[in-house]
């Protein structure tokens, strides 16, 4: 049944995939091996899989919570508590009978559960919403033909959408890639570029792996670089903090780069929240926390971030409407470092003063920024 645009209903679809992945999954369904119950060829290929979810997740000790789409028996639970996750997991899988198995392994964990549900479907209007959470997992169950008269890359992407918006953080799928498949029974393979573009127009952080599961991708979806470049420099010391701090507010993520540097009272650590801010538009609150990290630095005979933070009150000055001030600052500035004569020359170049900015490009030091500097004036 179709509702007048076309499109099959939700609980059409719902019905139709749990049609055809019980009808791929009845065959397995009596063998003792659970791995083969959810039609691995073996129970290692499964825990090489499982193994490479876990991994792609990341530091999972700091995963609050956990949704397994498409759980099966929720064999990821086990393997996600070694690893050290702690936090709530749920389950969803539209099959009754892996879930009435998995409900008898999971009992005594008092911060799981598992339930029968279509967690691919999108949130409608009027409509109870599926639980969010800051992790979503969701491991093969694309992989079964779920329709006759369904564009599967069409379904991928429908899928990727709906789940991306039950991630709070961090979205991890996998699935069969066409090209590394010949045609299988109830097989049902995607299209991996195709995938992956609609990904990055979701979300620009997005990873892709096919070392670990022949014949399959995974990627991997985030809000955030942050959790990535914790695990990348684990160290707890206050300079691993501000190098991590560094790095988000480079890559414009201003709350995760405040977060980080949180608690921290050195030049290094508020120079970085003074340009977070600044970039945020509080121009003011931004001159106030610059300014300490510079009186910080000098206390300390640290000239480099002194000087570096005098540079960065030159646009705060200027958002503010101090613009004499700002060109001043960036005139003394200019004498000795070449960084402040780039922002000089935007400066001039915006005001269309040619004549000086050719001068302030004739003084750059690196040979690099200055033949990209007079390369603009051209």
């Amino acid at each position: 049944m179709t509702e007048a645009d076309g499109k099959a209903r939700p609980a059409d679809r719902s019905r139709e995939r749990e049609v055809a992945a019980t009808a791929f999954y009845d065959a397995f369904e009596s063998h003792p091996s659970p791995s083969r119950r959810m039609g691995w060829e073996s129970a290692s290929a499964h825990a090489m899989r499982l193994a490479a979810i876990v991994d792609a997740l990341g530091p999972v000790a700091e995963v609050a919570s956990l949704v397994d789409v498409g759980c099966g028996e929720a064999m990821l639970l086990p393997v996600l508590r070694r690893a050290g996750f702690a936090g709530n997991y749920r389950g969803e899988d539209v099959r009754s009978a892996p879930i009435a198995r998995a409900r008898l392994t999971t009992h005594e964990d008092a911060r799981a559960e598992v339930v029968v549900c279509d967690g691919f479907v999108a949130p409608r209007e009027g409509a109870e919403a599926l639980p969010r959470a800051a992790a979503i997992v969701c491991s093969g169950a694309l992989n079964t033909v779920s329709g006759t008269a369904v564009d599967h890359d069409l379904e991928v992407e429908a899928v990727l959408s709906a789940l991306w918006q039950r991630a709070e953080d961090v979205l991890v799928i996998d699935f069969a890639v066409r090209d590394r498949h010949a045609p299988g029974v109830g097989l049902a393979t995607t299209d991996l570029a195709r995938a992956w573009a609609h990904a990055r127009a979701l979300t620009p952080i997005v990873a892709v792996h096919e070392d670990t599961v022949p014949g399959e991708a995974c990627l991997v979806l985030s809000r955030s670089r942050a959790r990535s470049y914790s695990r990348r420099m684990p160290e707890s010391s206050e300079e691993a903090r501000i190098v991590r701090a560094e790095a988000l507010y480079l890559a414009d993520e201003l709350t995760a780069a405040l977060a980080v540097v949180g608690g921290i009272d050195s030049a290094a650590a508020l120079l970085i929240v003074g340009r977070t801010l600044a970039r945020s538009a509080r121009a003011y609150d931004a001159l106030q926390v610059l300014r300490r990290a510079v009186a910080l630095a000098e206390a300390a005979g640290d000239e480099e971030r002194c000087r570096a933070g005098r540079l960065a009150q030159a646009p705060a000055l200027w958002r503010l409407g101090d613009r004499r001030a700002a060109e001043a600052l960036l005139e003394e500035l200019a004498q000795r470092d070449d960084e402040a004569r780039g922002h000089l020359f935007e400066l001039l170049l915006a005001r269309r003063d040619h004549t000086r900015a050719a001068l302030v490009a004739s003084q750059v030091q690196d040979a690099w920024m200055r033949r990209e500097l007079e390369a603009r004036l051209a």
